[in-house]
C-alpha cells in the first residue's frame, strides 16, 4: 500500500490564540497533529489503530518554521504526509496554507512506537513498514544533529503535572511541553518579538503527580534564540530540550 498525504482545515478559534489576535504555537502544533490524526486514520495507522495492538505513536522531535501567523476566525487548511523513514524514525512534514493557498508555515518532525504497557520505544512494525512511502512532493529537511546545551539557566519555573496536563498515552502531552517552555521566557520577549523557528526534542515522559522544572537562557551568540530544558524534579530526566529563534515584531 502506498501513503497519501492529506489536508485538514480549521478556524482559529478564541481560546487559541494571543493578546495580538492571533493563534499560539501551541495551537498550531495541535492542528498539525490532528491533520496527522486524520490522514493516518486513512491509511489504517492511527493511534486507535495502534493502541488495539498495545503499540502508540510518539512525537520525538518537531522542527517548525512560521511566516506569518493566522488571526481569530481565519480559516487555515493543514497538509501533511509522510515524508521518510531511517530505522525506527518516520518523518512526516506539514504545510499551513491560507484559505487561497498562502504559504503561512511549514514543520518537518519525527515520530517513533512506543510498547504502552512496557513504556518502551520498539521497532516500527510490519504494518507500518510495508507501506510505501511517497511523498508527493520535495520533503523539508529532516530534522536531525544535537542542540546546543543550555548551561546557565536564566529563568526557571516548576510545573506540577495535573490531570488536564495528561493525553491519551497517560503522559503529559507534547504540547504542555511547549507551552512550559515558552511561558518561562522573559515578559518582555513575548511582549515584543514572536516566535519564528521552534526545534523541540521530546526525550522521556512524565506522569501525574510529577514536577517538572521549566529552564531557559539566552544564547551567547544570538540575541533573539533562546535555549530550552525540562526536566523532572523526581527523576531528574531530562524530559524536553528545545531552541526557540524570535524576530521583532513590524509595526502597524
Amino acid at each position: 500500500m502506498k501513503s497519501t498525504g492529506g489536508a485538514s482545515e480549521f478556524i482559529v478559534r478564541s481560546n487559541e490564540i494571543d493578546y495580538r489576535g492571533q493563534a499560539t504555537m501551541p495551537a498550531l502544533v495541535s492542528y498539525m497533529q490532528e491533520a496527522a490524526w486524520s490522514n493516518t486514520q486513512e491509511l489504517g495507522i492511527s493511534m486507535y489503530d495502534l493502541l488495539e495492538r498495545g503499540l502508540t505513536w510518539v512525537l520525538q522531535r518537531m522542527r517548525i518554521e512560521m511566516f506569518r501567523y493566522p488571526a481569530h476566525n481565519e480559516e487555515i487548511i493543514v497538509e501533511t504526509w509522510a515524508s521518510g523513514r531511517e530505522r525506527v524514525f518516520m518523518y512526516r512534514d506539514f504545510r499551513i496554507y491560507t484559505s487561497n493557498r498562502k504559504l503561512l508555515g511549514q514543520a518537518t518532525s519525527v515520530w517513533l512506537v512506543m510498547d504502552v504497557v512496557k513504556r518502551q520505544l520498539v521497532s516500527v512494525p510490519d504494518f507500518i513498514s510495508a507501506m510505501e512511502i511517497v511523498p508527493g512532493r520535495e520533503p523539508l529537511p529532516f530534522a536531525k544533529g544535537k542542540l546546543p546545551q543550555l548551561q546557565e539557566p536564566q529563568q526557571e519555573q516548576q510545573m506540577p503535572v495535573r490531570w488536564h496536563d495528561i493525553d491519551l498515552n497517560r503522559h503529559v502531552t507534547n504540547t504542555r511541553y511547549l507551552q512550559w517552555a515558552l511561558d518561562t521566557l522573559p515578559l518582555e520577549l513575548l511582549e515584543q518579538k514572536q516566535l519564528q523557528k521552534l526545534d523541540i526534542i521530546f526525550k522521556a515522559e512524565s506522569v501525574l503527580g510529577d514536577t517538572v522544572a521549566s529552564a531557559t537562557a539566552r544564547n551567547d551568540e544570538n540575541e533573539n534564540v533562546y535555549l530550552h530544558r525540562l526536566t523532572s524534579q523526581e527523576s531528574g530526566k531530562e524530559l524536553v530540550q528545545a531552541v526557540t529563534e524570535w524576530k521583532v515584531l513590524e509595526q502597524v
